[in-house]
């Protein structure tokens, strides 16, 4: 498997793993999810041999810095509600990552 199929089943898992747990309300079996998610960046499976769109990449980043602040107010709170906004805001994330590939 090539990087970038690695990539995206790992991010694939993570959605898979967040949808039950946010329905839940279950932030702290999120972390499983979470580690899926962020498990491209250290192995390095994020790097692409294509060119990258510059923006996409950026509204990317700060995109999913931004779930993952909303994760972190999820697990300290346990509010169902700030779950799901975690959830809206990481798939926007997603979105952006994509799309730096095109």
């Amino acid at each position: 498997m090539k990087n970038q199929q690695f990539t995206m089943l790992c991010v694939a898992l993570a959605g898979l793993i967040f949808i039950p747990t946010v329905f839940f309300n279950q932030p702290l079996f999120a972390l499983i999810g979470a580690f899926f998610d962020w498990l491209p960046l250290p192995t390095g499976w994020m790097k692409s041999d294509r060119k990258v769109n510059r923006t996409f990449l950026k509204l990317h980043v700060a995109v999913t810095l931004m779930a993952y602040a909303i994760f972190v107010a999820w697990l300290a709170t346990g509010t169902a509600t700030v779950g799901f906004a975690f959830f809206e805001v990481w798939w926007v994330a997603v979105i952006f990552g994509v799309l730096m590939n095109y």
